[in-house]
């Protein structure tokens, strides 16, 4: 294929020189939630092992969901490629010395992240002075609730926040034991579908941009790996686009939603894996939130463009 070949040529001179030895084992880490119809599909089709086969590599992909273990288990050097990671979560790594690099863009979906609650539940965000509100710390979703709250001239501070993964926090909303989830994916499905509903979405508060992250050292030895890795996500992107149905029926077994659920989740995703000058801004603009609402101290601020993310990360065709 001319776009791996490019692509492998451009890795290699933007990310370093290739070393003569290879690994018999690339980890790359399965993603499914919220919504990452690629993964699903590239997993279910077996593009990654295809990809990586004709180098005699065997293909491991651990799910590691939580933004934070991600990048922990890049900088122990037990994953070698983050498929899906927040922005905020690979900020926080590179700021707190992970040696990582975003090496292209995963989605952007703003309209994809909620603060939902149940039907007799807070009705505005104004209401969530004093609520226990459950969800992901560290994350979009983290960095929503701060949004949100800033709206109304509030803080953390004010609330109770309680760190849970996506269905631990759906499923303490539904029982009760909190008044508000922070939530993406088929979480809000399920919720909706109980009864439940949308205090808001990120859309007009956040500019969430997901990504693929890599061990630098990883990505700076071995490129051509790198770009194998590319020649799966591309596949299952050309499939998506050429099997529309199918990709559907794929991720909505995968995410046990019906079909139309995950159509309706489709149409909030932008896919594109090629980095602009607008990401580079947004993830700016999100340090730049993160240093204000104290998640981040401005003296580890980074400089996003040359610290975090490759050049070869712009140049995805």
């Amino acid at each position: 294929m001319k776009f791996i070949a490019s692509l492998g040529l451009a890795l290699a001179l933007t990310l370093g020189p290739a070393a003569a030895q290879q690994p018999k084992t690339v980890r790359i880490t399965y993603v499914t939630a919220p919504f990452n119809m690629p993964s699903i599909v590239m997993r279910q089709k077996g593009f990654l092992e295809d990809a990586f086969a004709k180098f005699g590599i065997k293909v491991e992909s651990p799910v590691i969901t939580s933004g934070a273990q991600q990048t922990q288990a890049i900088a122990a050097g037990e994953i070698d490629i983050a498929s899906v990671l927040g922005g905020t979560s690979a900020i926080l790594a590179r700021a707190n010395g992970v040696d990582l690099k975003v090496v292209a863009a995963y989605a952007r979906s703003p309209k994809a992240y909620f603060l939902m609650t149940r039907a007799d539940g807070p009705t505005k965000i104004a209401d969530l002075k004093g609520k226990k509100i459950a969800g992901p710390k560290g994350t979009v979703l983290n960095q929503l609730l701060v949004s949100a709250l800033a709206s109304q001239k509030l803080t953390l501070n004010d609330v109770e926040y309680i760190n849970m993964d996506l269905p631990a926090a759906r499923a303490a909303l539904l029982a009760g034991q909190v008044d508000v989830a922070t939530l993406a994916g088929a979480d809000v499905v399920v919720v909706e579908k109980a009864g439940g509903k949308a205090l808001t979405s990120g859309e007009g508060l956040i500019k969430p941009t997901t990504v693929i992250g890599a061990r630098s050292a990883f990505a700076d030895q071995h490129p051509e790996l790198l770009a194998a890795y590319f020649e799966a996500h591309k596949k299952a992107l050309d499939f998506m686009a050429k099997n529309p149905e199918e990709a559907l029926e794929i991720a909505a077994k995968e995410q046990k939603l019906s079909v139309e659920d995950a159509r309706a989740q489709m149409k909030l995703y932008d896919f594109t894996t090629t980095m602009t000058e607008d990401d580079a801004a947004n993830l700016t603009a999100d340090q730049a939130f993160m240093v204000e609402a104290g998640m981040l101290p401005k003296a580890k601020a980074i400089d996003i463009k040359a610290s975090l993310i490759a050049p070869s990360a712009f140049a995805l065709k």
